[in-house]
Protein backbone atom coordinates (compact mmCIF):
# COMPACT_ATOMS: atom_id res chain seq x y z
CA UNK A 1 0.00 0.00 0.00
CA UNK A 2 1.71 3.94 -0.70
CA UNK A 3 1.45 6.23 2.49
CA UNK A 4 -1.08 8.14 -0.34
CA UNK A 5 -3.60 5.52 0.50
CA UNK A 6 -3.16 5.89 3.92
CA UNK A 7 -3.03 9.67 4.73
CA UNK A 8 -6.36 10.03 2.55
CA UNK A 9 -7.86 7.53 5.01
CA UNK A 10 -6.37 9.22 8.14
CA UNK A 11 -7.85 12.81 6.58
CA UNK A 12 -11.32 11.42 5.99
CA UNK A 13 -10.80 11.92 2.28
CA UNK A 14 -12.36 10.52 -0.74
CA UNK A 15 -9.67 9.94 -3.59
CA UNK A 16 -12.12 11.98 -5.88
CA UNK A 17 -12.19 15.00 -3.11
CA UNK A 18 -8.39 15.18 -2.96
CA UNK A 19 -8.23 15.06 -7.06
CA UNK A 20 -10.51 17.90 -6.94
CA UNK A 21 -8.09 20.01 -4.38
CA UNK A 22 -5.01 19.01 -6.24
CA UNK A 23 -6.33 20.15 -9.77
CA UNK A 24 -5.57 15.88 -10.66
CA UNK A 25 -8.45 14.61 -12.81
CA UNK A 26 -10.14 11.19 -10.75
CA UNK A 27 -8.38 8.67 -13.11
CA UNK A 28 -4.98 9.90 -12.31
CA UNK A 29 -5.74 10.13 -8.97
CA UNK A 30 -6.72 6.91 -8.71
CA UNK A 31 -4.01 4.98 -10.89
CA UNK A 32 -1.67 7.15 -8.94
CA UNK A 33 -3.05 6.02 -5.69
CA UNK A 34 -2.80 2.33 -6.60
CA UNK A 35 0.57 2.97 -7.88
CA UNK A 36 -0.12 1.88 -11.47
CA UNK A 37 0.81 5.97 -12.76
CA UNK A 38 3.86 7.54 -11.12
CA UNK A 39 2.86 10.75 -9.86
CA UNK A 40 5.36 12.99 -12.00
CA UNK A 41 7.10 16.12 -9.90
CA UNK A 42 4.56 18.87 -10.62
CA UNK A 43 1.61 16.15 -10.19
CA UNK A 44 2.90 14.95 -7.24
CA UNK A 45 3.54 18.34 -5.46
CA UNK A 46 0.37 19.09 -6.48
CA UNK A 47 -0.98 16.02 -4.26
CA UNK A 48 1.06 16.44 -1.33
CA UNK A 49 0.44 20.23 -0.70
CA UNK A 50 -3.69 19.58 -1.44
CA UNK A 51 -3.02 17.10 1.48
CA UNK A 52 -1.05 19.12 3.68
CA UNK A 53 2.19 16.80 3.50
CA UNK A 54 5.08 18.28 5.66
CA UNK A 55 7.47 16.18 4.35
CA UNK A 56 9.23 15.22 1.15
CA UNK A 57 6.40 15.02 -1.57
CA UNK A 58 7.96 11.59 -2.68
CA UNK A 59 7.45 9.96 0.74
CA UNK A 60 3.76 10.25 0.34
CA UNK A 61 4.19 7.70 -2.71
CA UNK A 62 6.45 5.36 -0.92
CA UNK A 63 5.46 1.50 -0.04
CA UNK A 64 4.14 1.41 3.57
CA UNK A 65 3.37 -1.91 5.93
Amino acid sequence: MLRIKRVLREKGLSQSKAARLADVNDTSMSRIVRGVEPPFPRRGKRIADALGWEGDWRELFEEVG
